[in-house]
């Protein structure tokens, strides 16, 4: 059987098995349970905003100006404008899910090869299927479980959005599905580190150990480089350079109006997906099982 036939194998097993599994539906009914928390905050805040309003419609272009003021503080005046014509709870989402994006994919991930090393059950897959393949497979059975339950949370708030009538069809289909692929692309860097941190260890409560160790550092370094960043001194910018080695750093570029950086911040983040996954291949082909 040749590589990609044995990684799409393994894949399709891991998902099912995940999918199926306990920890698969309760992953899934939080994740329902977060889009509908999502749902009634932005209608709390839009019934606060109409009350402010002594129930007038307010225009559109006042409504523009106001998301675009939002998103230039979050992120950059640019982007504000560009993000100001996309439904406000549509990129609410998706910034939101990237703060927990990290740790969901280490909860449903982190015993891939950790169990089965616990185990000693990938003796028997690596007789049928190479190591390689079967850690790149449940490499990317973990990208597609989190890929999957984030598109139940989207599509949950898209359907509420239209219901509501917040969002025309037209604006609900142009910007929830990007919203939704750019959160599948920045999951793809930590289902490759959340592999990495499986196959570090033959005890699946170490790899989780080491996964959130692994991931707390990144945040702390982004926070870091955020800090150094608004501080403005030229004493300290050469720290900011420490943001390219973080996947967190390219979600600007993610929701950029210049396809360029788009095109780019998808290629870095699969590289980053793509190389942690190739370490941890190397790893477990090393190791004696």
């Amino acid at each position: 059987m040749n590589p990609l036939s044995e990684v799409g194998l393994t894949c399709l097993r891991e998902m099912r098995k995940n999918l199926r599994s306990a920890k698969g539906i309760v992953m899934g009914l939080l994740f329902l349970l977060g889009g509908g928390a999502a749902s009634l905050i932005y209608m709390a805040l839009k019934a606060l905003a109409d009350r402010f309003s002594n129930g007038q419609p307010v225009p559109d272009e006042q409504v523009q100006a106001l998301r675009e003021k939002l998103w230039s503080g979050v992120w950059n005046p640019e982007i504000g404008a560009y993000l100001s014509h996309s439904p406000l709870i549509f990129v609410a989402l998706f910034k939101a899910t990237l703060w927990f994006i990290p740790f969901m994919t280490l909860m449903i991930g982190f015993e891939q090869i950790a169990g089965d090393l616990q185990h000693r059950t990938i003796r028997y897959t690596a007789v049928r299927a190479r190591r390689t393949s079967i850690v790149a497979g449940k490499a990317l059975a973990i990208w597609g479980v989190v890929s999957v339950l984030l598109l139940a949370l989207h599509m949950f708030v898209w359907i509420v959005t239209l219901l509501r009538g917040d969002a025309t069809l037209l604006q609900t289909l142009s910007w929830g599905p990007r919203m939704w692929a750019f959160s599948a692309v920045f999951t793809a860097a930590y289902a490759g580190s959340t592999i990495l941190a499986s196959s570090l260890t033959r005890r699946p409560v170490l790899s989780l150990f080491l996964g959130l160790i692994m991931f707390s550092f990144v945040w702390v370094m982004d926070v870091a480089v955020d800090a150094v960043h608004a501080l403005d001194n030229d004493k300290y910018r050469w720290f900011e350079n420490v943001g390219f080695a973080i996947p967190d750093w390219y979600e600007v570029w993610l929701v950029s109006p210049r396809p360029v950086e788009v095109i780019g911040a998808i290629i870095i983040l699969l590289a980053f997906g793509v190389g942690t996954t190739a370490l941890a291949a190397y790893i477990v082909t090393r190791r004696d099982l």
